[in-house]
């Protein structure tokens, strides 16, 4: 018998990502195209990552209530590790917007030296090798998750093929080889997908409950 707790947990899952999808969306669009330390210690600096950071945290929790449907119906593996992954790029794209919001911010304004080298830490070394990890992380894991989900009819087809199309755009903008438009047009195609899934994995779960 299916326990009435897990079923609202999953369908608070879809809302979450709902929550995630307009919150990426509205952070991209408002986001500066470059970081120096006037900028980083801006309001709308903080507005920007401040949102985007709840829109990680809507996805985290999110993806633990699409893994919870999918084990339900019977998915297996493939899709369980496209949730891992997934969750661990959001983890780690997550300690580096704390950093945009709770430490470059001060750097800039007592340190502005450091902010010109190495901007919102992108540039730094460390970063720069873990980033594009996360990115890759991030683009493997949600395209073999939304594929896996809407296989066992965890949400329709249309939402995971939204998803995936987003995640694809999105990770190919911050991969730093386009134009911030691209990076803003992927951010909106992703939260598109985010909310789309989300809204269908609302749905199933009620359907199905």
């Amino acid at each position: 018998m299916e326990n009435p707790l897990t079923s609202k947990l999953i369908r608070l899952g879809g809302v979450g990502n709902i929550i995630g999808g307009f919150f990426v969306a509205f952070a991209y669009l408002l986001h500066p195209p470059s970081a120096p330390p006037e900028t980083v210690s801006s309001n709308l600096w903080i507005i920007v990552h401040v949102s985007f950071m709840i829109s990680l945290l809507g996805g985290v929790f999110a993806l633990f209530a699409f893994l919870g449907s999918y084990l339900q119906k019977g998915g297996g593996a493939s899709g369980a590790v496209g949730c891992i992954l997934a969750v661990t790029s959001l983890i780690f794209i997550f300690g580096l917007d704390y950093s945009e919001v709770f430490i470059f911010p001060t750097l800039a304004v007592t340190f502005p030296e450091v902010v010109v080298k190495y901007g919102d830490g992108t540039m730094m070394p460390s970063v720069a090798f873990a980033f594009p990890l996360s990115g890759l992380l991030f683009l493997v894991g949600y395209l073999l998750f939304s594929f896996q989900l809407q296989k066992f009819g965890s949400i329709s087809k249309y939402s995971a093929y939204t998803l995936m199309a987003g995640t694809v755009v999105f990770g190919v903008g911050l991969s730093g080889v386009f134009s911030m438009i691209v990076v803003k047009v992927g951010a909106v195609l992703f939260g598109l997908g985010l909310v789309a899934t989300g809204y269908s994995l609302f749905k199933n779960q009620h359907s199905d409950s």
